[in-house]
């Protein structure tokens, strides 16, 4: 088996970014779904691309956000009557074909439980095994395991409509790439070493694609020396104690890629490469917490050794 042995030294999230064209980017900052976001976009539209894709984040913020009470998912958890967009109602049945996909190890609806936790007001606590049972009895809506990846997608679809030749989006540490790179050389994007600030490995991605982390090391409270992460199982309604400490997944479609690598984190490295078996659309990178790193046989991993998953 091969091991962690990898020879790169610190990294950049972003890697060897040639352009488009040899020009510089139209560079903007975000904050909004609670986290920085920084957008790269060339061409002769690439201003106001920027402009629009910023005033997307913060409107799907704004309409999507489970922290706040005022906004459409905050009220349809309180359990009022509101109409629905085609859009907005396509969303939410896009998220439950994909909780059903991955038998559950993906929910939308896990709000409850990651406030039982703390995470959401940041006061973070182990509830009692009765709070963890009543929070797994009342499912309400949470799409920050599926929301970044769909704003990619949209994000996509604007630049699909604007006169811009590529773009690179990180969108919170879910990085999105649109369009080829001038010199028609691939999209080198760095995996972030769970257990540091450096990076492990390298992914290089062609055209227009989506590259989502989940990891133990994003969002987590440590007590008693024992870490407790924000990635929840379904089954347990606890942090996911998988054997996994970060899943890279790579796919065409943002908001597929954001979902499963919650639920590969989820299920673990046995039952996430049983379900990249039994799928086509997407290429995945597991990390263990030993060290070990595994990757799909279409994945375009370098930088270090690893064990290759085949069909």
């Amino acid at each position: 088996m091969k091991r962690l042995l990898c020879l790169l030294a610190v990294w950049g999230l972003i890697l060897g970014l040639a352009g488009c064209k040899n020009t510089k980017p139209v560079q903007k900052t975000v904050f909004a779904m609670d986290t920085v976001m920084d957008l790269q976009i060339w061409g002769a539209d690439a201003e106001a691309a920027a402009e629009r894709i910023a005033s997307l984040l913060t409107d799907l913020d704004r309409t999507w956000s489970a922290a706040k009470e005022e906004s459409l998912i905050g009220q349809l958890n309180r359990g009022k009557d509101i109409a629905l967009t085609e859009e907005q109602s396509q969303l939410l049945t896009r998220v439950q074909q994909l909780s059903e996909h991955t038998s559950g190890a993906f929910d939308p609806q896990m709000l409850s439980v990651s406030r039982a936790w703390g995470f959401y007001e940041k006061e973070y606590r182990i509830p009692t095994e009765e709070e963890i049972s009543l929070a797994l009895s009342d499912p309400k809506w949470d799409l920050g395991a599926a929301l970044k990846g769909y704003a990619g997608d949209r994000a996509v679809a604007l630049l699909e409509n604007s006169n811009v030749d590529c773009a690179i989006l990180n969108l919170g540490g879910n990085i999105q790439t649109y369009g080829q790179k001038a010199d028609k050389t691939p999209w080198q994007i760095g995996i972030q070493n769970p257990g540091g600030s450096d990076y492990v490995g390298i992914l290089s991605v062609v055209g227009t694609c989506a590259v989502v982390t989940s990891g133990d090391y994003q969002r987590y409270f440590e007590k008693d020396g024992i870490r407790y992460h924000h990635i929840m199982d379904p089954e347990t309604g606890c942090p996911a104690d998988s054997g996994l400490a970060s899943v890279t997944v790579i796919c065409r479609n943002g908001l597929t890629a954001d979902a499963l690598s919650t639920a590969l984190f989820v299920m673990g490295l046995e039952k996430g490469t049983e379900l990249w078996r039994q799928s086509n659309d997407f290429e995945a990178v597991f990390i263990t917490t030993e060290g070990e790193i595994y990757a799909t046989a279409g994945a375009a991993l370098s930088g270090c050794e690893y064990e290759v998953i085949d069909r």
